[in-house]
């Protein structure tokens, strides 16, 4: 048999094939036309109450809409319009939740079915007020707890079950504002993107990136927060078990300041922290890395600057903020001859982050270097010389007692050690160079037990006492030296010097006036963050120094 006609076989089998292309190329088309022109003649502002009447149920709060559209492209979804979810009463006024855009999209595959799926809502720039009542509650746990309470699937489920998939949830450029009863808080989360998602293991994973910030300053470079981890479905909002971990980076430590107490505190360097919270949200435990790099005065760049590292610990109650046995601890450099570092340790039985006032609090130290403890007092004046470096070390306890609202915090406790070395004049042979130094706390006042500034060959003797509170200080110089030994001696420490010459100078006003050796007692007073006044003679004092009330 004679092979069949090439030519022939190919004309009368192209034609029901470019049939077909054809016909399916019209469909691609009337698809494509559909899509694009039928949601405009639809009119589903008549679903828009039924829409807002299913979240409302979904989230047990109501919820209003200005207005919805369907969009088919690139996927089938909705455009929700000015979206806001009410407040329960005795949370405010305030909305939880307000968003000018939503945008919800639907499962193709769940459009064949009864029950629709959302695959995705995402919120565009939304505003979330979290808000703590006079009870200790939250307004948003009645809303996490009824999302638990409901069966889901998880959110990358490639088929259709019997439960409805759990939606991927995100939210863009949101902001997050606190409320503490009915003081609204200056401190919120700006620039936030947020996402939500349920995973096989039944657990939910959460994402968030933000920037905080407070409104009663001006904070232009806060670094940035990141939160991630999971949560799982419990019956009660304290049981519902928690594995989460937070960064904050790239903060300066100006802006820092600014942004934790409202107002620069003229220190510079970087902060980052790194904590993790792992548990249930009723009892977490809680790890906390601190580390401030590079640390130094505003105003001027010191030869070495400070490198602080701390970490703390303890078990948090998430739902009432509520730490408990919390502990921190810094590693300090080990003083000179030491064969270990110190140690700066502070603990507490329990801190509740909403009235840190209150907290009793015991600091206590070991070992730790006169000379790391003046690199703090030069992170508040920028007069201390960077030369001085004395030898030396501290240790003790001191016990804060909690205190009510109005009332002032006491302290009890002491601190003991030594000053080595920072005597501006040489010594001779036979003269003490060590000098013990004792800090007690007392009540509202810390007191300076008097302390020996005695140079070679017994003169100068001079004695240094004091006392310090939350207003200011009072410092006594009293024995014998001339005024040179006295300026010297002030030179360690400029700002205790202020307005002492014109004290002195009447002690001694004749010939030779400042060689000459004489008998001082001087009184100097300093309200914080105002000048330093200086009188002969000594306030009224008890026994030990303090002042008699």
């Amino acid at each position: 048999m004679p092979a069949p006609d090439r030519e022939t076989n190919t004309e009368t089998g192209g034609r029901p094939r470019g049939r077909r292309r054809l016909v399916w190329t019209l469909v691609a088309v009337v698809v494509v036309l559909l899509l694009v022109f039928t949601p405009p003649m639809i009119n589903v502002n008549r679903l828009q109450r039924r829409i807002a009447t299913s979240i409302s149920a979904s989230l047990g709060r109501p919820v209003t809409l200005d207005r919805v559209s369907l969009h088919l492209l690139p996927m089938p979804g909705f455009t929700l319009e000015n979206l806001v979810v009410g407040e329960e009463t005795e949370f405010g006024a305030e909305p939880v939740i307000r968003a000018n855009e939503v945008e919800v999209t639907l499962r193709p595959s769940s459009l064949w079915r009864r029950h629709v799926e959302f695959s995705t809502i995402k919120f565009e720039e939304p505003s979330l007020n979290l808000v703590r009542d006079a009870a200790g509650e939250w307004n948003v746990q009645s809303l996490l707890m009824h999302a638990a309470s409901v069966e889901t699937a998880p959110t990358a489920q490639r088929k259709a079950g019997p439960e409805p998939r759990f939606p991927y949830i995100e939210a863009t450029g949101a902001r997050v504002n606190v409320k503490l009863g009915e003081e609204k808080k200056p401190f919120s989360l700006t620039e936030a993107d947020f996402a939500l998602w349920l995973t096989p293991p039944q657990e939910w994973r959460v994402r968030l990136v933000g920037k905080p910030t407070r409104t009663d300053t001006n904070v232009s470079d806060p670094g940035t927060v990141k939160v991630e981890g999971s949560l799982r479905r419990a019956a009660t909002m304290r049981e519902v078990p928690v594995d989460l971990t937070a960064s904050w980076q790239g903060a300066p430590m100006g802006e820092a300041s600014k942004l934790l107490t409202g107002a620069d505190a003229g220190w510079r360097g970087n902060l980052s922290v790194e904590a993790t919270l792992v548990g249930t949200l009723g009892a977490a435990g809680l790890n906390t890395k601190i580390h401030m790099e590079e640390l130094r005065r505003a105003e001027f760049v010191p030869l070495a600057t400070m490198d602080v590292r701390a970490e703390c610990g303890g078990t948090v109650d998430v739902t009432t903020t509520v730490v408990r046995n919390p502990d921190c601890s810094v590693a300090t450099p080990a003083a000179e001859g030491a064969k270990a570092a110190g140690r700066v340790v502070m603990i507490a039985d329990t801190v509740d982050l909403s009235a840190l006032k209150a907290a009793g609090l015991r600091v206590g130290m070991t070992s730790v270097p006169d000379a790391w403890l003046l690199d703090w007092v030069r992170l508040f004046s920028q007069r201390i010389p960077a030369s001085e470096r004395p030898g030396g070390a501290i240790s003790g306890s001191v016990l804060m007692a909690g205190a009510g609202k109005g009332e002032l915090a006491e302290w009890q406790g002491e601190f003991h050690g030594e000053i080595d070395g920072a005597l501006p004049w040489k010594p001779v042979e036979g003269a003490a160079t060590v000098h013990a130094v004792a800090v007690t706390g007392s009540g509202e006042e810390f007191v300076l037990e008097p302390l020996s500034l005695t140079g070679p060959g017994k003169v100068p003797a001079l004695m240094l006492s004091g006392s310090a509170t939350k207003q200011g200080y009072t410092e006594r110089l009293s024995g014998t030296a001339t005024e040179a030994q006295v300026m010297a001696l002030v030179a360690t420490a400029p700002p205790l010097g202020d307005g002492l010459p014109e004290v002195l100078a009447k002690f001694d006003d004749g010939p030779g006036a400042g060689a000459r050796v004489m008998k001082i007692d001087v009184t100097c007073s300093r309200t914080w963050g105002a000048g330093q006044t200086c009188a002969a003679g000594s306030p009224a004092t008890t026994r030990h120094g303090r002042r008699r009330r």
